[in-house]
């Protein structure tokens, strides 16, 4: 999606590389999200342009294979939730149709691992590929999401299994599903650590809610003031969606304006109950979640899981410690998007990036920028800057955050130009 971004909005030549050890440049690959895993955004709400709030649920009209799959949906297409598969195949596509509107552009797909990235002696940046191996670029984009998973989602053969998810997200849920509608698994175990599960989506879209009362600016008094909206709502029978929709609608001005200690207290105490409201599931899966937990398919458990063995976990319940038996463990765990990986350790020692506060990602601007008063062409995308705006780990906001990181750069580049045209003419 930054691809894309970059192609429509920089307006001169440029060589771009994306470097991914496993990427499959393939039409319907998927975007590291297994078939099952329905994503959190309506159609109407996704499209990889802006400036076309519409061409998502346009291509799927269009599409036969998959307009007859959601076409039955109640509540309309416009309403309906997706699988990553089919939302992955249309941003594939819109990938290629732009990159062939560009033929001023040359794109290269570089399979090696980027291991650190520094300054550049003559400005820009060196990217290492290995111990030796650097290459000068003008501008970077760390675009790794919450970066690959290594444990494999598959069930081995055999006979009736049991199965234990670790995690309390969208993510785990999907997984947890999936496993049961596979004949082979009976019952799944859910480990949430928070003990919150997501709560549903209304069957229909709802705005944003806004009240002209002022919101506090205080963490205790913010959340205050949403819980008595909230409760408001549920009364009047508009439901709470749309308070929390109006909510995260300001959410990043609040953010800015809390203290350190408070920015702290919410990671500890707010944060998981916070999230379980703003990543909702589709009301159908909401359903089929609670359905499971009431027949005893699905099991929650809350604890910290200390250790993952190959038939079961160790994990801190609130009773103590204990060992949980199981024939397949899969960890759906939320990590920081990859901040202890060697490649953000180089930019963080480099001095390019500094860690937010809460240890999820690193500092950036709502463009992306990394450090953003010092430098011009180092970018962290998503999820990487979670620490310093919320909801970035959404698809729309991720792709609004693109388009405006690939404007600025051609701002950069335009500026850069005109300098060097005006040095020439000296």
């Amino acid at each position: 999606m930054t691809a894309i971004a970059l192609f429509k909005r920089v307006d001169r030549p440029f060589h771009l590389v994306m470097f991914d050890p496993r990427a499959k440049i393939d039409i319907g690959e998927g975007i590291s999200q297994p078939a099952s895993t329905v994503l959190t955004s309506r159609v109407r709400d996704l499209s990889v342009d802006p400036g076309l709030p519409g061409d998502f649920r346009r291509w799927l009209e269009t599409d036969d294979t998959w307009r007859d799959r959601l076409i039955s949906d109640p509540a309309g297409l416009e309403h309906a939730f997706v699988p990553g598969e089919i939302f992955s195949t249309y941003v594939y596509k819109r990938f290629a149709e732009a990159l062939s509107d560009r033929p001023d552009v040359i794109v290269q797909f570089g399979s090696d691992t980027v291991t650190a990235i520094d300054r550049h002696l003559d400005g820009g940046y060196s990217v290492f590929l290995g111990a030796e191996q650097r290459t000068r670029f003008d501008a970077v984009f760390l675009a790794t999401g919450y970066g690959m998973r290594e444990n494999s989602d598959a069930a081995p053969a055999g006979e009736t299994q049991s199965a234990v998810v670790i995690g309390g997200g969208i993510h785990a849920v999907d997984r947890a599903l999936g496993l049961l509608a596979d004949s082979k698994i009976s019952h799944v175990t859910l480990i949430s650590e928070s003990g919150f599960l997501p709560q549903s989506h209304t069957p229909a879209a709802v705005g944003a809610i806004v009240t002209d009362k002022a919101m506090p600016g205080t963490l205790r008094g913010a959340f205050r003031f949403l819980r008595e909206a909230a409760s408001r709502a549920d009364l009047e029978g508009s439901g709470w969606q749309g308070i929390m929709n109006g909510f995260r609608s300001r959410a990043r001005d609040l953010w800015a304006g809390l203290t350190s200690e408070e920015r702290a207290r919410f990671k500890r105490h707010v944060k998981p109950i916070y999230d379980s409201h703003r990543n909702r599931l589709p009301p159908e899966r909401y359903q089929r979640l609670h359905h499971a937990i009431a027949s005893g398919a699905i099991t929650v458990r809350k604890g910290k899981v200390n250790c993952i063995a190959t038939n079961g976990v160790l994990f801190s319940a609130p009773t103590g410690l204990e060992v949980l038996p199981a024939e397949l463990t899969i960890d759906c765990r939320f990590r920081p998007s990859g901040t202890d990986s060697p490649l953000v350790r180089s930019i963080i020692v480099a001095g390019l990036a500094t860690r937010d506060e809460l240890e999820l990602g690193i500092v950036v601007d709502e463009c992306g920028r990394t450090k953003a008063s010092a430098l011009h062409g180092l970018f962290a995308m998503g999820p990487l800057g979670l620490g310093s705006l919320p909801d970035i780990d959404l698809v729309p906001q991720i792709v609004q955050q693109s388009h405006a990181a690939a404007s600025l750069l051609n701002s950069w580049i335009g500026e850069v130009a005109k300098s060097a045209a005006r040095r020439q003419s000296l």
